[in-house]
């Protein structure tokens, strides 16, 4: 259990160590909620496990298969910064703000919390920052696992120095997800409503946008939604369907990866393609090209509007509840 005694100490001292104490307070109260519900652990578990899995599936089925690992001195710059499906940077979103707001309602600790003498805008703000916080060390830890599990198993690695703008961009990238369920968990104080309405706006943007993207040539959407995007290619359209060109998302989830490769060549150009069918024939053609540098500041822009109006429907509906002990 949370120790309220402690936590309402904390809190009734903010008339005499003013606001940062506050902050401080609420900051330990959500650390100590989200150990108490396992959320903390659970999540590191999950980061733990997908980048096990990462780093040593294909080296071992390489390995039963009598093939010689080669040396990949991309893998780093590869992985870091994108997890692949998506979806596991939705759930992890899920897993660290779904009772953020909503969970403090049906648990009745609201009560305690909001009554005491601390204003609601500290409350919410230590929240946020604290959901920011829990994500970020989760990434950092992924990024150092996999940079020294790539290191040993694949060799010296490029671009090491671009690994912290990756980790802020994934970051991000799961902030506007986490906005998302925050605000709907706020909106109906309800976790439930928060996590499957969360996941409908995934679903929904994953299938609708890979219909409109692939078939209906369509990008110009999917450029202002959350998700992943149009996927783009440094290489020719031909190339895709060949199956010889590299291939990454574009949209929020890819935020870090479009980061990196913005940093490391600004004027690097990518190809949006679609397909068509000729007969029975697939073929790819080109829908539009663009510079990398337009797609991160974009991709920028269009998250950081998501995470601010988002935060400010929940910091609305929040400070409209109203709290009787």
């Amino acid at each position: 259990m949370v120790n309220w005694k402690g936590v309402s100490r904390k809190l009734k001292e903010t008339r005499r160590g003013g606001k940062l104490q506050a902050f401080l307070a609420v900051l330990r109260y959500e650390f100590l909620w989200n150990l108490r519900k396992k959320k903390t652990i659970g999540l590191f578990l999950i980061v733990f496990t997908f980048v096990t899995l990462r780093l040593a599936l294909f080296p071992l089925l390489d390995y039963f298969s009598g093939v010689t690992l080669r040396p990949d001195p991309s893998f780093v710059f590869d992985n870091v910064s994108v997890l692949q499906p998506t979806l596991l940077l939705f759930l992890l979103a899920i897993a660290t703000t779904m009772n953020t707001i909503s969970g403090e309602f049906e648990s009745g600790t609201i009560i305690p919390l909001l009554t005491k003498p601390v204003s609601k805008g500290l409350v919410f703000t230590g929240k946020i920052v604290a959901a920011f916080l829990t994500l970020l060390g989760a990434y950092i830890f992924l990024a150092v696992y996999t940079t020294i599990g790539g290191l040993i198993i694949y060799g010296p690695q490029n671009n090491l120095e671009l690994v912290p703008a990756g980790v802020l961009g994934l970051t991000a990238a799961t902030m506007v997800w986490a906005a998302i369920v925050i605000a709907l968990g706020t909106l109906s104080k309800n976790s439930m409503v928060a996590a499957l309405g969360g996941f409908g706006i995934y679903l929904g943007t994953t299938i609708v946008g890979a219909i409109l993207t692939i078939y209906l040539g369509a990008t110009s959407i999917l450029f202002y939604t959350p998700g992943d995007g149009p996927t783009a290619t440094t290489a020719t359209c031909g190339a895709v369907i060949e199956g010889n060109a590299t291939s990454f998302i574009t949209g929020t989830n890819g935020l870090g990866s479009v980061i990196m490769n913005w940093i490391l060549n600004p004027a690097l150009s990518v190809n949006f393609c679609g397909i068509r069918f000729r007969g029975n024939r697939p073929e790819t053609f080109a829908l539009s090209a663009e510079s990398i540098s337009t797609v991160a500041l974009r991709d920028i822009g269009v998250g950081v509007v998501y995470i601010i109006a988002l935060f400010v429907v929940s910091w609305l509906a929040l400070r409209r509840t109203q709290i009787t002990e």
